[in-house]
């Protein structure tokens, strides 16, 4: 997921429900709104960052590192505890055509 404005839309940060200014560049996963200091691993805290690659488990952002201990402790969704469906992973890999500026 790239940084991107919001574009003359202000909105809470699903993180720390503070006011996100419509001009600020924001991250966004599985619909949700993230100031880009609080786009953070819940189990580190280390930011992510456009090109990591992350995992959106129930409501919480987990880093690649980190989702083992996730899925150990619980933090399933539905979707993934279902062994026919393919892993529910959310990336942050696009190409330059899928850039917002």
């Amino acid at each position: 997921m790239p940084c991107e404005r919001l574009f003359g839309n202000s909105g809470a940060c699903s993180a720390c429900g503070q006011s996100i200014p419509a001009s600020e560049l924001v991250m966004r996963a599985q619909g949700n709104v993230y100031h880009l200091k609080c786009f953070t691993c819940s189990t580190c805290r280390n930011r992510l960052v456009p090109g990591d690659r992350f995992h959106y488990i129930n409501g919480s952002l987990f880093c690649e590192h980190d989702r083992p201990t996730a899925l150990i402790n619980g933090h399933l969704s539905s979707l993934q505890t279902n062994p026919l469906l393919p892993d529910q992973k959310v990336c942050t890999h696009y190409r330059s055509g899928n850039l917002h500026t």
